[in-house]
């Protein structure tokens, strides 16, 4: 049985704080990913709640000049390795 949106959105809540602060600096995701040396894919990704490795998480937080903890709580980290 193949997964539908639905699904896939309520498993994974979306990043808002990351979104906000991207919306915030007037970026893109591309823009973003492109401050942050990683892909479009892994802005978007992190920006739906899924999980991305630490080096992104703190290349994303750096271009956004935030610190990791800022856009990727520890609770939705801890959340994370749980699944």
């Amino acid at each position: 049985m193949a997964l539908t949106s639905t699904h896939r959105s309520s498993r994974h809540r979306p990043n808002r704080a990351l979104t906000e602060a991207r919306l915030n600096a007037g970026l893109t995701p591309n823009d973003l990913a492109y401050r942050a040396g990683v892909s479009g894919n892994t802005v978007r990704s992190a920006e739906r709640g899924l999980y991305v490795g630490p080096r992104a998480q703190f290349a994303i937080a750096r271009a956004l000049n935030l610190l990791p903890l800022d856009v990727f709580p520890w609770e939705r980290q801890r959340e994370a390795a749980n699944r």
